[in-house]
């Protein structure tokens, strides 16, 4: 192929197709409906009540991130958060637990999805990794 200018301004003129958009998330606040279960060791467990969850200012940048797939219709993010929950407050006034507690919970989120029909929303698979410092840190699924 020979490059001149009209190949040029007809490459240039040919409409373009993304079929993979990369995105940034900036942002995030969630609320849980409900109190979950959560394990503090083999043996032990609390209720959480109400979960917040908020973008974790520390957070490596580059982890906010996330990319749609349009031809394959999935979506796959990842990105670093804060959960905080009233468990964690009882824990502390009933002194069973260290006061460094209190500290939010530093978790690396990654969602693979698979977006709808009409691409206006999107189901969810999520696996959370908790960051150290985090009281969760370590733990293994059992």
């Amino acid at each position: 192929m020979e490059l001149t200018m009209e190949a040029i301004a007809a490459r240039r003129s040919r409409p373009k197709l993304a079929q993979q958009v990369m995105f940034r998330v900036r942002a995030l606040y969630g609320l849980s409906r409900r109190s979950i279960r959560m394990p503090l060791n083999r043996t032990d467990a609390i209720e959480s009540g109400q979960v917040c969850v908020t973008i974790d200012p520390d957070a490596d940048p580059s982890s906010n991130m996330g990319i749609i797939d349009y031809k394959k219709d999935k979506l796959t993010v990842r990105y670093g958060v804060h959960v905080v929950f009233p468990g964690l407050y009882q824990l502390i006034t009933q002194r069973k637990h260290d006061p460094s507690l209190l500290n939010p919970v530093r978790v690396a989120a990654t969602d693979e999805c698979t977006l709808t029909p009409d691409l206006t929303g999107w189901r969810a698979l999520g696996c959370l990794e908790f960051l150290p410092g985090s009281i969760w840190a370590g733990a293994g699924g059992g």
